[in-house]
């Protein structure tokens, strides 16, 4: 891929709209050029003005904002070289699918063949091209998104800003167009900011994700980080599906208890980082890292299936230990519509252990969860 995009640089950039709303505190980010970036985040946490402040329609209250090196807001909106897709399509009533997404070429020159061509392209991608001479008003929701989606994708910009492009879409045409998107990515190379709620979206586009909550990034990272080695609960229980088991244990004699029962025993090999003897800590384990077996064995704890859900490559099965501890595990080889009592293992390279308090993750060692006694490391594969 060859790289035309610019960066972009956050520089403690916050933005209030009085004294008791401020939406974003005192962000840094920086974005190489050509990386597609995800931002990913609840409704209200601040991605979409934080995409909207990057594109110039709104100003920061503290802080810059970098393009290419230079103050944003020194440049002229030719300078920024932005395309941008809007959630609430903003299309031209008066003007046709084919000329709402020829238009900024058009402006810029673009010569008729090149035009025809990129956007003969484009509509075929998006299943638009029989619906090319009809006006917006004439358009389902999902048809107006896919032209606003289309209309940024002509544009071959240093920058491209995609604020929730895929909300409104069919789920079949979603994923040919986040194909379409990458595959621009790829030959363009433009620096591509993404917004979404979607983490399964946000995985599957970024290069890297910015998980935000309340204003702040909590973790900026690749998805198998974000996903295997989170920063804190936060980040561990909004990336994932089936969502991450959590819940409250205490460490005593190396061995981890909850409420009712010793969950997860014989950790003496084990050292993790900051443990304190007869402590409370929040316990996380991915639902495909709890193990269900009819047999019991000595580090195992009974369990009661609640519910099996099959969702035909895999199963998620519902368990209920200690009468009420439920839990969350993922198999693939689950005889449906059976109940019955069985017993679970928890895999202990695989635990996040989280402070009580602050919900921050200890051991947050991208190379290992656990430190074996004597030195030696054993490496989790992201």
């Amino acid at each position: 891929m060859t790289t035309t995009g610019y960066s972009i640089e956050l520089e403690q950039m916050s933005k209030s709209y009085s004294k008791k709303t401020q939406v974003i505190n005192k962000m840094n980010l920086s974005v190489v050029p050509g990386e597609f970036l995800v931002l990913l985040g609840p409704s209200g946490c601040g991605k979409s003005t934080t995409l909207r402040i990057i594109a110039g329609l709104e100003a920061p209250t503290g802080g810059k904002v970098l393009i290419d090196g230079k103050d944003s807001a020194q440049l002229s909106s030719t300078q920024r070289s932005i395309a941008m897709v809007f959630q609430d399509y903003a299309l031209y009533p008066n003007m046709t699918v084919y000329q709402n997404l020829e238009y900024a070429l058009r402006v810029h020159k673009v010569p008729k063949q090149i035009r025809q061509q990129r956007l003969a392209k484009i509509l075929a991608s998006l299943n638009l091209t029989n619906y090319k001479d009809r006006f917006p008003a004439q358009l389902s929701g999902g048809q107006k998104q896919r032209v606003a989606l289309g209309r940024g994708m002509a544009k071959k910009s240093k920058i491209f800003l995609l604020d929730e492009p895929l909300s409104n879409i069919d789920v079949q045409l979603r994923e040919k167009a986040r194909d379409e998107i990458q595959r621009l990515h790829a030959e363009n190379g433009q620096t591509i900011i993404y917004v979404t709620h979607d983490q399964q979206e946000a995985m599957a586009l970024g290069d890297r994700i910015a998980v935000i909550n309340d204003g702040k990034i909590q973790m900026i990272d690749t998805p198998a980080n974000l996903y295997h080695n989170p920063a804190n609960l936060f980040v561990a229980q909004f990336v994932g599906t089936p969502q991450i088991n959590v819940f409250k244990v205490n460490y005593f004699n190396h061995q981890l208890i909850e409420e009712n029962g010793t969950v997860v025993a014989n950790l003496a090999n084990y050292q993790a980082a900051g443990l304190v003897e007869d402590t409370d800590y929040l316990l996380g384990i991915r639902p495909e890292n709890v193990a269900v077996s009819l047999k019991a064995a000595n580090t195992d704890f009974p369990a009661e299936v609640e519910s099996v859900v099959d969702y035909g490559r895999y199963q998620q099965v519902t368990l209920r230990a200690f009468d009420r501890l439920e839990l969350k595990a993922v198999v693939s080889d689950w005889p449906v519509g059976t109940t019955r009592n069985v017993y679970v293992k928890l895999s202990r390279e695989n635990l996040l252990l989280f402070d009580d308090q602050t919900h921050e993750r200890l051991d947050a060692n991208p190379e290992a969860r656990f430190v074996l006694k004597g030195g030696q490391r054993r490496k989790v594969e992201a």
